[in-house]
């Protein structure tokens, strides 16, 4: 796999904190970004293409004092953009490229992420994450293949889309460079992805929990460099178990008016986007898993129950929080009800109090159990909870005979997961 590193941005985002031009070159810790990134590429090549600007002798000095990498400089005489630039690889023998943006700090399994892509036969895909800005993010929508089916570009505030965002980092196929324009400016969001889809193009899009930030302004820079020191790096490779706060939705986040309806999923309790945001902050993985019944039941379709928790990402987006994924089950414990569900089975092993949901999360995302927590305010929750050996907190009024780790709200509970 051959890799290229895009350095060529000229940093006037973060101009007002740094003087350092490029901004590939500011530090985090005792090293700089690049030098950060070259560490985990040299793994999947020893030769790395970087997309450079003509006068940056900087940034050439840095990278051929590094041993055991041969870097081969691709120079821009003029500003090519984030596609454009790409028009040079065209020059050499490549098959597949793994492009990486200079302004992203990063910690995944690249080798992971590589064999989805030569198993899916993708011609593009695109590393995707959810994150606590994605009203100033690039999005896009995936079918259950992981196909982009839909993208959107920034800004796009009215619309209710989720929250599954472009990386900055792709692997890309040389048939798409073909596309390419020469010695033209290109940026890749606004100019050739849209391209690449509307042609009908093999386009997937890769979902992870790993560690990637755009340190691109000086918010995120200064985040960077807390997150560095923190399990929510030092963990983010998928390699590494990480823990997760696996929140019930409906009397967690929401309010439950217990009704065995379908709960207004807009109805938040206060102080739950302050809650989530702890837990993202503090790098544990945020993960509902609901049982949402209604749908069997024919109080909703399982369309809408999709586009409401597409507006639920949003919304948590909006307040700076996310959650990692969502995990619901549609069935109902008993025969007898219509509605989009056809078939469902009386012994659901997805549905709590059973533990699919659960252990589905654990395998995908390489969970630590030990270290990790089930938020919930019924019995089901618990049970659940125990069935996977994962520690429980319960949250409102509702009670669970002999259990006594009880707490107001989720407020409360993610307060003492982190003070302990």
């Amino acid at each position: 796999m051959d890799v290229i590193i895009l350095a060529g941005g000229d940093g006037k985002r973060i101009k007002k904190i740094a003087k350092i031009k490029p901004k590939i070159l500011l530090k985090i810790k005792n090293k700089t970004i690049i030098e950060r990134q070259v560490i985990q590429l040299k793994k999947i090549n020893k030769k790395i293409y970087v997309s450079i600007k003509k006068d940056d002798l900087k940034t050439k000095n840095l990278l051929k004092s590094i041993k055991n990498v041969k870097f081969k400089f691709l120079e821009e005489t003029k500003k090519l953009g984030t596609a454009g630039c790409l028009a040079l690889l065209n020059n050499f023998d490549l098959s597949d490229v793994l492009v990486i943006y200079g302004d992203t700090l990063f910690n995944i399994d690249l080798e992971k992420f590589i064999k989805f892509h030569k198993k899916r036969k993708s011609l593009l895909t695109l590393f995707c994450h959810p994150n606590n800005h994605p009203l100033d993010s690039d999005l896009v929508e995936m079918d259950r293949f992981s196909r982009i089916k839909n993208f959107y570009r920034k800004p796009h505030n009215s619309k209710v889309i989720g929250n599954l965002s472009l990386a900055g980092i792709y692997i890309i196929n040389k048939k798409l460079l073909k596309l390419l324009k020469k010695n033209s400016y290109q940026d890749f969001s606004k100019n050739f992805l849209p391209k690449i889809l509307n042609k009908k193009y093999n386009v997937y899009g890769y979902r992870s929990r790993e560690y990637i930030k755009d340190i691109g302004t000086p918010t995120r820079i200064r985040e960077a460099r807390k997150d560095f020191l923190t399990i929510k790096y030092k963990k983010g490779n998928l390699k590494n178990k990480i823990p997760a706060v696996f929140l019930d939705k409906d009397g967690v986040i929401n309010e439950d008016n217990y009704n065995y309806k379908y709960q207004n999923p807009f109805n938040f309790i206060k102080g739950c986007f302050k809650a989530i945001k702890k837990i993202n902050v503090k790098g544990y993985l945020s993960i509902i898993v609901t049982n949402q019944s209604a749908v069997a039941k024919g109080f909703i379709s399982l369309e809408n129950l999709k586009k409401d928790f597409k507006k639920l990402e949003k919304i948590m987006g909006e307040n700076n929080c996310y959650v990692d994924d969502i995990y619901y089950c549609p069935c109902h414990p008993q025969k007898g009800f219509k509605g989009e569900i056809k078939k469902f089975k009386r012994n659901c092993k997805w549905r709590k109090p059973n533990n699919g949901m659960l252990i589905h999360a654990v395998k995908k995302y390489n969970i630590d159990i030990n270290k990790s927590f089930m938020i919930g305010d019924t019995l089901n929750d618990f049970l659940a909870a125990k069935k996977t050996k994962i520690k429980f907190l319960k949250v409102g009024n509702k009670k669970i005979p002999n259990f006594k780790l009880n707490f107001k709200d989720l407020n409360s509970a993610v307060n003492y997961i982190f003070k302990n």
